[in-house]
């Protein structure tokens, strides 16, 4: 209950855009609210010092937008995929010589990457939802479906 609270208090009256950003007891949803209402408080300075009312204190209206825009960026591990899955149907073409060569060293080089960066055990893994995209081991579990199918 306390938690909720918290959670509310903090979304209805955020510090900063970067405060939001990493605060893990905040979904996406709730980051993107107070994002919101950050932006609106932003938005209203902006106007009020364009009119000449305010003291000149500084909009955070752009770090604010960047914040936004960060939201909608996807997981890295996504990323990667999509990248491999690229790379794997640029093979599968008629490639050859140098091309091909670096094809493969840039698939075999970023799949070391995907491999590394992979949680070693469940509980080094990020929850499922917490950045609103699906967890490293179901995305490693896709490249290596991908690997399978020729």
């Amino acid at each position: 209950m306390e938690e909720n609270k918290v959670s509310q208090a903090k979304i209805e009256k955020p510090a900063e855009p970067r405060e939001v950003l990493i605060d893990p007891a905040l979904s996406k949803e709730q980051k993107m609210e107070a994002l919101d209402a950050l932006e609106q408080d932003a938005r209203q300075l902006s106007v009020a010092s364009a009119e000449g009312m305010t003291g000149g204190e500084p909009t955070q209206l752009h770090d604010v937008l960047d914040a936004k825009d960060s939201l909608e960026v996807p997981p890295t591990g996504h990323a990667y995929g999509v990248v491999l899955s690229d790379l794997r149907s640029r093979l599968k073409a008629d490639v050859t010589g140098d091309t091909r060569d670096m094809l493969e060293k840039a698939l075999a080089a970023l799949e070391a990457v995907v491999r590394l960066s992979a949680p070693k055990t469940a509980a080094d893994a990020p929850p499922s939802g917490a950045d609103g995209g699906p967890k490293a081991a179901e995305t490693n579990d896709e490249i290596a479906r991908e690997k399978l199918d020729p």
